[in-house]
């Protein structure tokens, strides 16, 4: 236990210095919110993937698993995926000609209004809580695990860890801190798996076990366990695929996302960089996937299932593979608890405490770093008082912010009729039709059905109140001007050997999906059919 103490605690102490050196270059606002918008792809991938996979992805989802639901989150994994490139294509690049510092603001910008803006401030912030609230409770969990310190000094010392470089270096420290972190639970996930494979007694074998359980029945099936949530395999399917689309529209809109390209040094950063982090996305998620799954073929006495990994690197791996293993956990929470947190307090301060009438930067520096540090210790708070639930409070952050933001985002960039009025309710009535049915079935343990689940209901309510809203007042003219402004491509971007090299991602793209076609069929699907 000393051995991954001491490496969980280098890993800690690294990542708050690279993240002060980083700092130092910080000279305004634009360098602490957007990066200068100098990133380039490596830098966007690592963010992108780091800020989306955090232990949500390493404890929450292979919780599922372990407990039964492997196709069901597979299936979620794969579509959410895709929502980087259809997001890129149909909502990032277009933020990023509106050279804001925040999704927010550009908001404010695209409808000329400061209502919609604070409006959009408060929900990001609501969701992103939520968000950070469960990277923060997944670190702490894996370091409770691995020090046997009580879980509340954990969040005290998880909290320090990331607060400390992300609100001194804001988004630059972020940047370079996520794409380390990326590349450290990237290794972590390719070299651990086959150790856990081979501890359940080779490929073949534990897809055959799996498949013939009696103990936990229908754990890889389609069906899924049918004790675990629903109980027909149709019901279970349904869930997977809408909550699937729900999470391709998390990643296509959502702030964590989004905001990443508001970095990117052009818009051929955004795009390619958004096929790198789809591909990276499904090979990192599918190998954990299969890893939780095979973890329960070793030991199916795990109680509680988002500590399977946990266990399998302690228990299934060599000392030094182990400790990788742990510190790519550590680093998804971190890099995750990281950017959320640079989230609130940019959108806190950006969007509601700067008054943009006095350009005093090194006094607008200040008072950005001051509120991202306030809104840090009300996170603190809440991980103090919230027990653990990582999987079902990320997908509450989630939920919420793709219903919010989900129609009206898309449509701000490809309708000129939607005006400010039709956005603003668009954006509330999503807001409150999420946030009120998940909380009341939430705190009465009630299961709706999936027809009824808050996300459609907060969709619905969206599109209710923009259709209402832009026909009780219709787009305005600096509207339809700025609507038209956004599909202006710069001439800085007009450039043919980039656009060709670009294009050509897409057959990369291509050719990937036709090969994780044809791994499920040969290492799921035939050792599957060939158990019965």
């Amino acid at each position: 236990m000393f051995v991954y103490t001491i490496g969980v605690a280098i890993a800690l102490v690294l990542f708050i210095v690279i993240g002060l050196i980083a700092g130092r270059s910080v000279k305004d606002t634009n360098d602490y919110y957007v990066a200068g918008r100098k990133a380039p792809v490596i830098l966007v991938v690592g963010s992108l993937i780091a800020s989306f996979l955090s232990t949500g992805a390493f404890l929450g989802d292979t919780g599922e698993v372990y407990s039964g639901f492997f196709m069901g989150i597979v299936i979620v994994g794969i579509l959410q995926a895709s929502g980087y490139v259809y997001g890129a294509n149909l909502f990032g690049k277009y933020i990023r000609r509106a050279e804001v510092n925040t999704v927010p603001e550009y908001f404010a910008k695209r409808f000329s209004s400061r209502r919609l803006q604070i409006l959009a401030s408060i929900t990001l912030m609501f969701a992103v809580a939520a968000y950070m609230l469960s990277a923060m409770q997944g670190v702490s969990t894996l370091m409770t695990s691995i020090t046997g310190l009580d879980y509340k000094t954990c969040v005290l010392i998880a909290w320090l860890s990331f607060t400390v470089f992300t609100v001194y270096s804001g988004s630059k420290g972020v940047l370079i801190t996520d794409t380390i972190m990326f590349l450290v639970f990237l290794v972590a996930a390719i070299i651990g798996i086959p150790f856990i494979v081979a501890k359940a007694g080779g490929w073949n074998e534990a897809i055959t076990s799996l498949a013939q359980s009696t103990s936990r029945p229908g754990i890889i099936a389609w069906t899924n366990n049918l004790d675990y949530m629903y109980p027909t395999g149709i019901q279970n399917l349904i869930w997977a695929i809408v909550y699937g689309v729900v999470w391709a529209m998390v990643v296509m809109v959502s702030p964590w996302q989004t905001s990443r390209y508001l970095m990117a040094k052009d818009e051929h950063t955004v795009v390619r960089s958004s096929i790198w982090a789809s591909m990276g996305v499904v090979t990192v998620t599918t190998v954990l996937y299969f890893s939780a799954a095979f973890v329960y073929k070793i030991n199916p006495d795990i109680t509680d299932g988002s500590t399977s990994i946990i266990w399998a690197a302690m228990n299934c791996m060599p000392v030094i593979v182990g400790v990788i293993m742990l510190t790519g956990i550590l680093s998804a929470g971190i890099s995750s608890a990281s950017t959320f947190l640079s989230l609130i307090g940019s959108s806190l301060t950006n969007d509601i405490l700067i008054d943009r009438k006095k350009h005093d930067a090194n006094r607008n520096l200040m008072i950005s770093r001051i509120g991202m540090a306030m809104a840090s210790v009300v996170v603190l708070i809440l991980a103090f008082f919230n027990p653990p639930q990582i999987f079902w409070i990320m997908y509450f952050g989630g939920t919420v912010i793709a219903s919010a933001w989900g129609v009206v985002a898309i449509v701000s960039v490809w309708s000129k009729n939607m005006s400010e009025n039709g956005a603003f309710w668009g954006m509330l009535l999503g807001f409150l039709g999420c946030v009120i049915p998940k909380t009341y079935s939430s705190l009465n343990g009630i299961t709706l059905p999936i027809y009824l689940d808050p996300f459609f209901i907060g969709i619905a309510m969206s599109i209710i109140g923009i259709l209402i809203g832009s026909r009780i007042k219709k787009a305005s003219v600096l509207e339809v001007a700025e609507y038209e402004k956004l599909h202006i491509r710069p001439e800085s971007e007009k450039d043919s050997v980039k656009d060709k090299k670009t294009f050509s991602l897409m057959y990369i793209y291509l050719v990937f999906g036709i090969l994780l076609g044809m791994f499920f069929v040969v290492f799921y699907a035939v050792p599957y059919i060939n158990a019965f």
